[in-house]
């Protein structure tokens, strides 16, 4: 039955978990959510706009953009490359031609048969007049038009670039080459008939060298497109203007906004890339609790207030981002995680946490690393605070530090002083605003999730308080010994790693179960009146024992926090009240016949560090106080036979205090407790005088 109980309560326990992760991702999801959903219009062109219609976000001006890509692409030159071996193929051509000149001028035949062999197997195509000429022409003559022809192509080649004219763009290169070589004939020496015959071989030899070269072309186009910036619309600019009528231009940057009433821009991306990093956000938060924190993730209740905490820090970032970012309060949730928990799990859950806000703040780059400077001051400026004026004076260090930071980076990202002023000074109002804000939500979150704070502590352990003013005034010895003790818890804490504070404020609180009969307690009688002497030892245990529930019940009524509610149960665990334990056997008939567990206190035994340190110092102060003549040697061994006897009756085994701890805490008890009953010197009586009155 009791295996059956614990199944249900761990598997209630894993449901509240899941519960929790989910109810965490999905108000996350729907506050930041609202910063991408924005208002949708029925407008097409040719529409009056009845108001101003501001872009939502930066996004790129597509138009714009392209516009002046196209306009760069076109102002990029077409490239041409030169092919030198068009020169070296036409004097090769014209050589070639040359020689069968030669030959066929030597062979017998009329000057028709001649012409027709020359023609058939020639490169170069002239009238029959031309082939005529060259055929009459002396040997002489034909090698001096070779030369000039040669030495005409070579220069033409080498100082013309002849397109191929397939560009646009493009002259006509081959017939300025051609006039070229006309100048070049007629300014030349040769003779008259040769000049014509000159003209004809060089003119169908004239061929372009220079064609265009599509791959340079496209580098170069590639490489203007590359240097073009995009054209982004700001956030908050102005799109369309009350009373204009609308172009295909603003309505085609709505459509990239999202801004109409149409599905062909539903950028459905966005949503699901949100829900991703929020999961993933959450999932690394509850990682690292599980891995380095199991503690914390086992409670369920602190699990569920560290997961409001971190709503509550997207939401603020959300609320506070309509006025400005600069006006988020980025330190009230360290502070609060800190006073709460632990600096430890602060720092990492809320350096986190900016990843969240940044999709509050449109991902501003500057907002984010102000978050997590604060996340970090925040998490760790609380550390050691004693008293609730603490956090608004870390609120003002704060202060200091980020307006600082928002002068110094400001300044690199801006060049107008009224702007970084304002921001700094918005920095400035929100680090006081999370001081205010803190102190404002930390009582709330105290009393709904049942977490004491150092601040709540201290403020238990005023005198003042009611619950303490009673027990000074109705049982004053155990008021008094409750400080002792407190006094010892303490130091003892300190010395093994665990919380000083709340140790002390237990001892304070520890016997508050007294004051409902304070007499029936040593530390409370006056004189040799024993009120034990007229009941039986059973009803003595009873109500010896009895304070502690006594004490529980005065802690609920008095709303003391639970940590300290389990310490008042815990601190006497399942000792024996010795004394009338023995005192029932001797006056018992049958010794055998009385049952020692009926004197014994109720338990449970201490499960935490400081209900142990408690237990002990319990012990150990109403020992080392009934010592009549205390001495440094009696003090030590009524520490050790304490603490010797609880640890062999186990009563310290559900606690994280190893044998390292307890030799601490021994020697913390015993320092503090010679400082206590320190051995004084008696002062002499003085003898009175004689006197002869």
């Amino acid at each position: 039955m009791k295996n059956i109980s614990l199944n249900v309560l761990l598997s209630k326990e894993k449901a509240n978990r899941v519960l929790t992760f989910i109810l965490t991702f999905v108000f996350i999801y729907s506050v930041l959510f609202t910063t991408l959903v924005t208002k949708r219009y029925n407008l097409k062109e040719g529409d009056i706009a009845r108001s101003d219609i501001k872009a939502p976000r930066e996004v790129k001006d597509q138009i714009s953009t392209e516009a002046r890509i196209q306009q760069a692409v076109d102002s990029v030159p077409i490239q041409y490359s030169k092919k030198t071996e068009v020169k070296t193929d036409t004097v090769n051509k014209i050589n070639s031609f040359f020689t069968r000149v030669s030959q066929i001028k030597d062979t017998s035949g009329d000057e028709k048969d001649k012409i027709q062999a020359l023609k058939s197997g020639s490169e170069i195509s002239l009238s029959d007049d031309d082939y005529l000429t060259l055929i009459k022409l002396n040997k002489e003559d034909i090698k001096t038009l070779e030369n000039f022809l040669d030495k005409t192509m070579v220069d033409l080649y080498d100082n013309n670039n002849i397109s191929d004219n397939s560009q646009k763009d493009n002259i006509d290169d081959i017939k300025k080459a051609q006039e070229n070589i006309l100048f070049t004939v007629n300014s030349s020496k040769i003779s008259k008939s040769l000049k014509d015959v000159a003209v004809s071989i060089a003119y169908s030899q004239v061929a372009p060298n220079f064609f265009y070269d599509k791959e340079k072309t496209e580098e170069l186009k590639n490489e203007a497109i590359k240097k073009v910036p995009p054209i982004m619309i700001k956030k908050d600019q102005i799109i369309v203007k009350e009373g204009e009528p609308i172009t295909k231009y603003q309505i085609e940057l709505l459509k990239d906004l999202g801004l109409l009433n149409d599905n062909s821009h539903f950028q459905w991306y966005i949503y699901i890339s949100l829900s991703i990093l929020i999961l993933l956000v959450i999932s690394v938060e509850w990682f690292y609790l599980y891995k380095y924190h199991e503690q914390v993730y086992n409670d369920t209740n602190t699990l569920m207030m560290i997961n409001i905490l971190s709503c509550i820090s997207v939401l603020l970032a959300r609320i506070f981002s309509v006025v400005s970012p600069f006006l988020i309060p980025l330190a009230c949730v360290p502070m609060l995680f800190t006073l709460l928990v632990n600096h430890k799990i602060s720092l990492t859950i809320n350096v986190l946490n900016c990843i969240l806000i940044a999709g509050a703040v449109d991902f501003n780059i500057e907002i984010i690393i102000l978050a997590t400077l604060n996340a970090v001051v925040g998490a760790i400026i609380l550390k050691k605070m004693q008293q609730r004026n603490d956090i608004l004076y870390s609120s003002l260090y704060i202060a200091i530090i980020n307006v600082i930071f928002t002068f110094s980076v400001g300044f690199l990202l801006s060049n107008s002083i009224g702007d970084v002023t304002k921001r700094a000074s918005y920095a400035c109002v929100a680090s006081i605003l999370s001081g205010v804000l803190t102190i404002g939500l930390l009582p709330f979150l105290e009393s709904t999730f049942d977490i004491v704070t150092t601040i709540k502590l201290l403020e238990l352990s005023n005198p003042n308080n009611p619950l303490l003013k009673r027990l000074l005034i109705e049982a004053p010895g155990s008021y008094h010994h409750s400080i002792l003790v407190g006094n010892l818890a303490e130091v003892a804490a300190e010395e093994v790693g665990g919380n000083p504070v709340l140790a002390r404020v237990s001892a304070y609180y520890h016997d508050i179960g007294k004051i409902k009969r304070p007499y029936f307690f040593k530390e409370n009688q006056l004189g040799n009146d024993n009120p034990h002497d007229k009941i039986t030892a059973n009803l003595s245990t009873l109500i010896i024992t009895s304070h502690v529930k006594d004490g529980v019940d005065l802690s609920r009524e008095y709303k003391i926090p639970k940590v300290i509610r389990d310490i008042i149960e815990q601190h006497h665990g399942k000792t024996l009240v010795k004394y009338f334990y023995v005192t029932a056997k001797n006056s018992s008939k049958n010794p055998e016949s009385i049952n020692e567990e009926e004197f014994r206190y109720p338990g449970p035994i201490p499960e935490t560090k400081e209900a142990g340190i408690m237990m002990l110092a319990d012990s150990v102060e109403a020992a080392v106080r009934s010592i009549s003549d205390p001495t440094k040697s009696k003090i030590e061994e009524m520490v050790n036979n304490i603490i010797r006897d609880r640890l062999n009756e186990g009563q310290l085994d559900n606690c994280d205090l190893t044998l390292k701890d307890i030799n601490k805490i021994k020697q913390a008890f015993f320092k503090v407790l010679t400082g206590i009953y320190h051995q004084r010197i008696e002062y002499p009586e003085e003898k009175p005088k004689n006197s002869n009155v």
